[in-house]
């Protein structure tokens, strides 16, 4: 068994999986949500105190599931990159002082190849090559996959992630943290009480930019100059309708634009005589469900199938991390446990460019 860890932003979680058969055994998580609620957003050194407050707790309980013996482990994983430097390294100083202890093997994940291997938790076969579309608080990516270990970023944004314009969005109208959920609430409540009324438009970014690329700065302030506009015409901006109203439109706006920037590079794609079999999306803001809808009907016209994984692990968690340490199990790919160190962004080797 692989026992897994998870501590790149403000999400606890610890999980053991069966290495013979990529059975998720035991999977927890704390989150923090409620305490970066107030401040907007998460404050890396108030996350970095609960996860250490956090993960021995977890981690005991790991241990109770496990009859009160860490000795069937195998391995230990770990997130090491990217993420925030100073909660990561609450989980990798776990991860050694375990390695070290039971003298195992320490394996290294990078948290954005964590999240394609989502999409395998409980399965015991992959199925690349993949192009994937990551949108999380803090990237927008696409990926092609061509293998576990062999991967590189084709498209990326220029400013604000998708995730991340959800939360500033979210903020902008004070309904709290995290942003994603919310925002989605308001959008199907407009769809569900004006089902033939328009949501509001927003102007649609990079629309005639000729490459690959995500931009999410120029809407965020297209909504933030339609409430002050609003707040000028002494329209009350706190009601469900307005909030609802904006909510659709933003998000309507946002999903168009990664649908746009996806059909263009399927459509590169199938020019270049190497048409896309198995399209994925990923990450944390990969649960909008409007989102999937959008992405699924346009995967369908180019004959592309569409895989995306469970709701319960798209946000970060360790059952993804443990799926992807078995990989690097079964090829032998240990770290070293004094040199291995935290990285707030992925390194150079992780992926090709």
């Amino acid at each position: 068994m692989i026992l897994s860890i998870e501590s790149s932003c403000d999400d606890s979680s610890i999980a053991i999986t069966q290495i013979q058969t990529s059975k998720l055994l035991f999977h927890a998580k704390i989150s923090q949500e409620s305490t970066h609620s107030a401040y907007g957003g998460v404050v890396p050194e108030i996350a970095s105190r609960l996860h250490a407050q956090a993960l021995p707790q977890i981690l005991s309980k790991a241990k109770a599931f496990l009859g009160g013996d860490f000795g069937c482990l195998k391995a230990i994983g770990v997130t090491t990159q990217p993420g925030l430097n100073i909660t990561l390294i609450e989980g990798l100083m776990m991860a050694k002082a375990l390695s070290f202890s039971l003298n195992i093997p320490l394996i290294s994940v990078n948290h954005l190849k964590g999240h394609i291997f989502s999409l395998f938790i409980n399965q015991k076969k992959t199925c690349f090559p993949l192009s994937v579309l990551l949108v999380s608080g803090g990237h927008t990516l696409i990926i092609e996959a061509k293998s576990a270990s062999k991967m590189s970023i084709v498209a990326s944004s220029m400013d604000d992630s998708f995730g991340e314009s959800f939360d500033k969005v979210a903020k902008m109208l004070s309904l709290g943290y995290p942003g994603g959920p919310i925002i989605e609430k308001y959008a199907q409540k407009y769809a569900s009480d004006y089902p033939n009324t328009p949501a509001m438009v927003f102007p649609l970014p990079l629309k005639h930019f000729p490459y690959l690329g995500f931009s999410f700065s120029g809407l965020k302030n297209a909504v933030r100059l339609a409430i002050l506009k609003a707040q000028e015409n002494r329209e009350n901006t706190t009601t469900e309708a307005f909030i609802a109203k904006i909510s659709a439109g933003f998000q309507q706006t946002a999903c168009e634009h990664l649908k746009k920037n996806i059909q263009k590079y399927l459509q590169n794609k199938i020019d270049q005589q190497e048409p896309v079999k198995n399209f994925c999306i990923v990450g944390g803001a990969s649960a909008n469900l409007y989102l999937r809808e959008q992405i699924s009907g346009l995967c369908a016209s180019f004959d592309c199938h569409l895989l995306v994984a469970p709701l319960e692990f798209c946000s970060d968690n360790a059952a993804m991390i443990g799926r992807a340490a078995l990989e690097k199990y079964h090829q032998n790919d240990f770290a070293d446990i004094f040199s291995l160190q935290a990285s707030p962004r992925s390194t150079e080797d992780e992926f090709l460019c």
